[in-house]
């Protein structure tokens, strides 16, 4: 049983997680990339695109981004912390990315990465023994 002494610790305790806690959206990993996202694009006016801001690590995307094709170009494949990202903060969505402060995957990251299969190989693994199933005869 917990003494009632020990109940004061909690709070700081909690407080103490939050200051040096972990990032659990990623936000601060050099793992985001901004993608455009061609079902959003009556959203934009000519000249623009619809963007998304992408985490292919955790699955997370932020969809509601726009941008001048040129910067779309420019910083497509690219990879930036979403914490890093200036987008207008008021007005209607999607919003404006104003600039993304690029950055390369440390080597941490990098290893981490290549442990996680890419999109492709998994369906291509996926569609292997659909096509050995079609080529067996009997």
């Amino acid at each position: 049983m917990i003494k009632r002494s020990s109940w004061a610790f909690f709070p700081a305790f909690f407080m103490l997680m939050g200051l040096f806690g972990c990032d659990p959206s990623h936000r601060d990993k050099c793992e985001w990339y901004l993608v455009p996202e061609p079902k959003d694009i009556a959203l934009v006016p000519e000249g623009w695109v619809s963007l998304c801001a992408r985490n292919f690590v955790t699955n997370k995307q932020k969809c509601y981004l726009k941008s001048e094709l040129s910067f779309g170009k420019a910083v497509n494949g690219k990879t930036f912390r979403y914490s890093d990202m200036k987008i207008v903060e008021t007005g209607e969505y999607p919003r404006e990315v104003l600039k993304i402060k690029t950055c390369e995957p440390s080597a941490e990251e990098e290893k981490r990465l290549a442990r996680l299969p890419a999109r492709s190989e998994e369906k291509s693994r996926q569609a292997e023994p659909e096509k050995a199933m079609d080529t067996e005869e009997d």
